[in-house]
């Protein structure tokens, strides 16, 4: 009678593969894979239990053709076997939506026994490595008594390590463990595979890893067990919203808002970027700056991190141009600007850093991080010429000295240029500044620069950031008729976009900066750009709201592009006065 059933349930596996394969095929071209963020173990089943049966490293994608419906796990298609993989562990394209769900746990053959694909055993570190965490901070009483945090286990990430508010993937994303740094073990799970760390970053002090991601030193089995299932809501602590002044505004002293719809706005906008996995404190992160024209409002939402600036750093030295010359551009020098805006051109960019440098493109950059400090910026500076890889022609020149600008801003996680970095309130600021100035001559740039910046030359200013429209990024999420004076710009791993809004019910600043560490997929920013700034419109202009978000069509830019779309620019640049864009 067993030997009946057994030999059953292995038709109804073997059916179940089959299904299973048959279901893959059917996927075509739009199957699911998935590719290991650094190194993943394959499983005989959804679970850290199960024999390990092989391992995949980035930079290869595997077929999607199964998951498990009780657990965090997927089945993958390797060429020469299966193998079921920890969900956190891989990064997934395409959709899960068509995947069969099964519990199928592979059988291993006599002579196949899997090879030895464990991480090296952990050896204490040397050196200055950090240890994280002695202690719990607000920790529950029964978490962890001192005895057990003076025998304490460690945990070090193998790579790195997503922090969880409890123990499964479910559960919200907190932080992230990296390499070289140790954390306490406070508790084990008795039913699933997660370790709770003592994790500093997170106000209650502690935090979930999945024990397949890290390397553990000490004993395990001394570490307590938990088998609790209800671990509440994670506390989340929004960005408060704040009120400053027009002149100068940073300097102002920080007030509550009494602005009920901005701070809705403010939580949905913190929401969405947590929905989509920009977690304040981790490698993936977002920040956003947004203020009301009309009351000088602003929320800043994950604020005091510093960026790459990427090519938003030109409006910055932009604003240096326009300082540091007397007259109105040239046709030449309105060429320069119009490329450097619109095309995020670095040639031209570099010309303009020796017109404001006076023949040397370092001194110019100098120029622009000095203007960026007199206005109360300690966030923003170019330390270097933009990067072109022309070739030199005639002597190298003599290279200069590197001296890095001190800030106050976070740059622990997003990896700034150590020669380009700002922050989305510094770029805000700035915006804000410029809209002020353009619309009556007050604000804080002439405030600041009295003999320097007129309302005419802001008004040049705003009439060449106006032109840039490159159907992407913020203005997606805006109907098509609105007025903007923005900048874009994008590299590798920071993508970011920075606005003057213009609406029938008030004008905003809008500033947005995300960072992923590996690679950003900009269809991912752009889309999630378009939607902020659709519930920003949205917030200004409730009884004209956005419905949807249009798509990205970012087209080739040239100057006879330029001016086949806006051939009155270069013109309106070099006029005595422009009028105020309302």
């Amino acid at each position: 009678m067993l030997r009946r059933a057994s030999l059953r349930l292995s038709l109804v596996s073997a059916l179940g593969l089959i299904a299973l394969l048959s279901l893959s095929a059917a996927f075509g071209q739009t199957q699911p894979q998935a590719e290991a963020i650094q190194r993943a173990n394959l499983r005989a089943g959804p679970g850290i239990s199960y024999p390990i049966v092989g391992q995949i490293t980035s930079g290869t994608r595997y077929p999607i053709i199964g998951q498990s419906a009780r657990f965090p796990w997927l089945l993958l298609q390797l060429p020469d076997r299966q193998g079921w993989v920890f969900k956190d562990l891989v990064t997934i394209t395409g959709s899960l939506a068509a995947v069969p769900y099964t519990e199928q746990v592979l059988s291993l053959s006599p002579t196949d026994a899997p090879p030895d694909l464990s991480a090296p055993s952990a050896t204490p570190l040397t050196g200055s490595a950090p240890i994280m965490g002695t202690a719990p901070v607000s920790a529950p009483e029964a978490a962890a008594t001192p005895e057990t945090l003076i025998a304490a286990v460690y945990v070090e990430a193998i790579d790195f390590a997503n922090v969880r508010f409890g123990p499964g993937i479910d559960f919200p994303r907190i932080g992230e463990i990296r390499r070289g740094e140790r954390y306490a073990v406070l508790r084990r799970h008795a039913t699933f595979p997660w370790l709770e760390i003592v994790y500093p970053n997170y106000v209650t002090g502690r935090g979930w890893i999945f024990r397949d991601t890290v390397n553990i030193i000490g004993d395990l089995n001394s570490v307590p067990l938990t088998d609790e299932r209800s671990f509440g809501a994670p506390i989340l602590t929004p960005t408060p919203l704040m009120i400053v002044t027009a002149e100068p505004f940073w300097s102002a002293t920080p007030r509550s808002s009494t602005n009920p719809a901005l701070g809705a706005l403010a939580e949905s906008i913190y929401a969405l970027l947590l929905s989509r996995n920009f977690v304040p404190f981790t490698s993936k992160q977002a920040s956003v700056f947004l203020m009301d024209l009309q009351t000088g409002e602003s929320v800043n939402i994950n604020p005091n991190v510093a960026y790459s600036g990427v090519s938003l750093i030109k409006v910055p030295l932009l604003v240096a141009f326009f300082r540091k010359t007397s007259s109105a551009p040239t046709p030449q020098q309105a060429r320069l600007i119009a490329e450097m805006i619109i095309c995020s051109e670095n040639l031209s960019s570099n010309a303009l850093l020796k017109i404001i440098g006076e023949g040397d493109e370092y001194r110019g950059a100098l120029y622009v991080t000095e203007t960026m400090q007199q206005l109360g910026l300690k966030n923003t500076f170019l330390a270097n010429s933009f990067f072109t890889g022309a070739a030199v022609i005639g002597p190298t020149p003599t290279p200069q000295p590197f001296v890095p600008v001190p800030i106050l801003a976070d740059q622990s996680y997003t990896n700034p240029d150590p020669s380009n970095q700002t922050t989305p309130e510094d770029l805000g600021m700035l915006l804000a500044s410029l809209y002020y100035c353009a619309r009556d001559g007050s604000g804080a740039l002439p405030a600041a620069f009295p003999q320097e910046i007129s309302a005419v030359e802001c008004r040049r200013m705003l009439r060449v950031l106006r032109a840039n429209r490159i159907n992407g990024l913020l203005e997606m999420g805006l109907p098509p008729e609105t007025l903007l004076a923005r900048k874009h710009g994008w590299a590798a791993e920071t993508h970011g976009d920075m606005a003057i809004i213009f609406t029938p019910k008030g004008d905003f600043v809008l500033t947005v900066l995300m960072y992923n560490r590996r690679w950003l997929e900009f269809e991912e920013s752009s889309a999630l750009m378009a939607e902020i700034a659709r519930q920003s419109y949205n917030a200004f202009n409730p009884e004209q709201p956005v419905a949807t978000t249009r798509l990205t069509n970012i087209p080739l830019c040239s100057f006879e592009a330029i001016n086949a779309l806006d051939p009155t620019l270069i013109a309106d640049l070099q006029q005595p006065d422009l009028p105020f864009p309302r």
